[in-house]
């Protein structure tokens, strides 16, 4: 077996502002390990720090598929260097409900990667946290829609997904529970 496929992943999911990366950065300090940082965050900053206006931006299938790809990537060559566990800030499955947001429609290129791979533990963050613009994000009245979209898609895939609510250091407290369970299981199915 190799060193990537021995590391148990765990990806945090959620609308914006809801404090993913928050929890994924702090997991990974947790457990001494490494975060694999949102793509689609880098690749919308890069977009704005060339003049792009994102609130009329118009998006094509082919960047979420770009997108979903490069994240998995990323992930594959942490995985080889992380500690027992690899924390991911998204994956190709959010990558496909982001899609769904901006394109009005499914991706079938971004739900194949999505469906070609599957984690040992998915982290959904609630949205009842306050949202906090920070220049780049504009999906404040869509976190109710999103959050219940994160669900149904997570059962629809029977992936197996706990969803986190309250402050940080509540979720932080569920979120370890989980994943201490998942690193002392051989069989992830168990938990």
């Amino acid at each position: 077996m190799t060193p990537e496929h021995s590391v148990k992943r765990v990806c945090v999911v959620g609308a914006e502002s809801t404090g993913t990366t928050t929890l994924a950065q702090r997991l990974a300090a947790y457990y001494r390990t490494l975060w694999v940082p949102e793509y689609g965050r880098e690749y919308s900053e890069r977009l704005a720090s060339e003049g792009v206006d994102l609130w009329h931006y118009g998006w094509h299938s082919e960047e979420f598929v770009h997108i979903a790809r490069v994240q998995q990537e990323r992930e594959d060559k942490m995985a080889a260097k992380a500690n027992r566990v690899l924390i991911c800030d998204t994956d190709a499955l959010a990558t496909a409900i982001w899609h769904e947001r901006y394109m009005g429609s499914r991706s079938e290129g971004v739900e194949a990667l999505a469906l070609a791979r599957d984690y040992d533990l998915y982290l959904l963050t609630g949205c009842e946290i306050p949202f906090v613009q920070d220049g780049i994000r504009d999906g404040e009245s869509l976190r109710e829609w999103m959050t219940h979209r994160f669900e149904e898609v997570l059962t629809e895939h029977r992936r197996h997904w706990l969803k986190l609510s309250g402050p940080i250091e509540q979720r932080l407290v569920a979120a370890t529970t989980s994943v201490d369970r998942l690193l002392a299981s051989p069989d992830a199915s168990r938990l």
